[in-house]
């Protein structure tokens, strides 16, 4: 057990239209699980329960991919920002549809909310998260734990550090045939107008130190993971052919994957455009309904 992060818990898009965003991350070779209806808590001691947005996740080895809307505008509407809390995706979604999901997973929640509360950061409780998944026996419900930061202290996106109570239920293998080999998140791109700043952050959030690389800065945490945080300047440095959606902003994700190959053949297949740079093979944000898309070997 430690008080730092292991690996990104998940990333994810939010979207005007989950069918579109599914159908073209299918061609970028993603399987997808059922669609599944998150729950949280709208009041303090009260059970979780659906409020009207659902996701489908692309599930790797450790983590995995979540593309997140509205499923029931009915019952979203029937719920206050306040309720909806870190999970309010009318608010990123006025700024551009793409990546605004970051978490961070630990298996030691407890312990690292202690940790930033000590060195005064400010931090939710920690609250429990619930949403159905599809497994063999039916359906059963897999159950987290995560806390958040105010709002103005990630602006970039939905950051929060959580942590599986059935990752059995999450991660299962029967969801991890991925086309393009797929087998891990393992970078997360942020763009800020002050990059050692939002380094200084992740460091602190992750329990990492954070370095500069290239004239930007890297949080590597973990075996396999890490934060690149760009200036927007920086940008296309790192992930030619994409711009930032705003400042700040998620830029895209990196995936290691089996083979370069595979993806290279089955992108050409599908007619994706992408570039390689550095060892990767990049599909760009426009290309990637929002989101620039990175393979590594």
């Amino acid at each position: 057990m430690t008080a730092k992060a292991t690996v990104f818990h998940h990333v994810g898009l939010i979207t005007h239209d989950m069918d579109k965003t599914i159908a073209r991350y299918e061609q970028l070779g993603f399987f997808f699980t059922p669609l599944s209806l998150p729950r949280i808590s709208l009041a303090p001691g009260m059970a979780p329960e659906p409020f009207g947005a659902g996701n489908r996740t692309a599930i790797f080895e450790e983590n995995y991919l979540e593309v997140l809307a509205h499923t029931d505008i009915g019952l979203w509407n029937t719920t206050t920002p306040e309720q909806r809390g870190p999970y309010n995706i009318d608010l990123p979604l006025a700024r551009y549809e793409g990546m605004h999901v970051m978490h961070f997973g630990t298996d030691d929640l407890a312990g690292l909310h202690d940790r930033l509360t000590s060195q005064g950061v400010e931090c939710t409780s920690i609250k429990p998260f619930e949403r159905n998944v599809d497994t063999p026996d039916g359906q059963q419900m897999m159950k987290a734990e995560a806390f958040s930061f105010p709002p103005q202290a990630n602006p970039e996106g939905l950051v929060q550090i959580a942590q599986h109570l059935t990752p059995e239920l999450v991660l299962q293998p029967r969801f991890m045939k991925h086309p393009n080999g797929a087998r891990l998140v393992t970078e997360s791109i942020v763009c800020a107008s002050d990059p050692e700043q939002y380094a200084r952050k992740y460091s602190l959030y992750t329990g990492y130190d954070y370095k500069s690389a290239d004239g930007h800065f890297e949080v590597g945490f973990g075996d396999e993971s890490r934060v690149t945080v760009v200036s927007p300047e920086q940008v296309e440095s790192v992930v030619p052919g994409s711009a930032a959606p705003a400042v700040p902003s998620l830029v895209g994700f990196t995936v290691a994957v089996a083979d370069l190959g595979r993806v290279r053949a089955l992108l050409e297949k599908n007619g994706i455009p992408f570039r390689e740079y550095k060892g990767r093979i990049i599909v760009s944000a426009a290309d990637g309904c929002g989101s620039a898309v990175l393979f590594e070997a």
